[in-house]
């Protein structure tokens, strides 16, 4: 008996799982945005220009805003094309803390209401060491956070009339901390905190508003070039050690003290040398504390996951 219903549970969850997750026959995604009216911010490039032309197939409103009004009026032009009801944009950075009561008044101006706010609009921040700059993580916070708030704050009275949805593009960088992101993920943990709270709070409230946070991994958008970034690929990929990197003098500020280089010519040798070493290294923001994972380079050390 014990043994059945060992077997039994686990397939009657999964039957109970399918049955409630798998889409019905007739789901059809195109019909349930037709003529939704949508904002999307951060659209000029990237996932967001990616997802306006995705609802301009499905023949929804758009109201778009970005930074780059010229790259704005092509991705406008575009939506059109490819089938939008009606799109338009308003260019401005959502550092300006006007930018976001005027969206929204134009949204409600032109359609009378919303019923999907899209936010996924960065602040440029570089990948490397924190130097201290408190200014830049405040304004930073400013565009990838409160920008958020504001918008949302503005949209819950029409998507409340609306029954509409928020959508929050973040990162995995706002659920997992790692090393060279510490102003980006802040306001990534941020926003998982605020929407995850809201969501609650809309929940006993019984306010039919969703809220979905979006959290993607790492994603070559078109924006990084190889000299700039990553010291990995890719989750599934082979990737180059940090200390095999051909730009890491560069990449690193200040680099690794000149006599490790000298002493160490070839990388996987240096590579050999650094893993070797205990962390908590006392040289000012070095070795870098991290391994890559899956490293193409020969260093058998290097090969294992990322740890401090």
């Amino acid at each position: 008996m014990g043994l059945l219903l060992k077997i039994l549970i686990p397939l009657l969850g999964a039957a109970l799982a399918f049955y409630f997750y798998s889409a019905p026959e007739n789901f059809n995604e195109a019909e349930m945005l037709r003529g939704k009216r949508v904002i999307v911010t951060g659209a000029s490039t990237g996932i967001g220009e990616q997802m306006a032309y995705h609802l301009a197939r499905m023949e929804a409103h758009l109201l778009l805003t970005a930074r780059t009004e010229a790259k704005l009026q092509k991705v406008v032009e575009r939506c059109l094309e490819l089938g939008a009801a009606s799109a338009r944009y308003i260019s401005g950075s959502m550092a300006n803390p006007s930018l976001p009561e005027e969206v929204l008044r134009e949204a409600e101006n032109t359609w009378g209401g919303l019923d999907m706010l899209i936010l996924n609009h960065i602040g440029q921040s570089g990948f490397t060491f924190f130097s201290g700059d408190v200014g830049h993580v405040r304004s930073l916070m400013e565009t990838n956070f409160v920008s958020y708030v504001a918008l949302a704050t503005a949209a819950l009275p029409l998507l409340r009339e609306s029954e509409g949805s928020i959508v929050v593009v973040s990162s995995i960088a706002g659920k997992i901390a790692g090393p060279f992101t510490a102003p980006y993920s802040a306001t990534k943990f941020a926003l998982d905190g605020f929407f995850s709270s809201l969501r609650q709070e809309l929940i006993i409230d019984k306010i039919n508003v969703s809220i979905t946070l979006c959290i993607l991994g790492y994603i070559n958008t078109g924006e990084l070039s190889p000299a700039k970034t990553p010291l990995w690929l890719g989750p599934f990929q082979p990737s180059p050690c940090p200390w095999c990197h051909p730009a890491l003098p560069q990449l690193l500020e200040p680099p690794l003290p000149l006599q490790l280089w000298e002493q160490y010519p070839n990388p996987s040798k240096l590579c050999q040398a650094l893993t070797q070493q205990p962390w908590g290294h006392t040289e000012p923001r070095g070795p870098l504390l991290l391994r890559a994972p899956r490293c193409a380079c020969s260093a058998r050390s290097c090969a294992r996951s990322w740890r401090r």
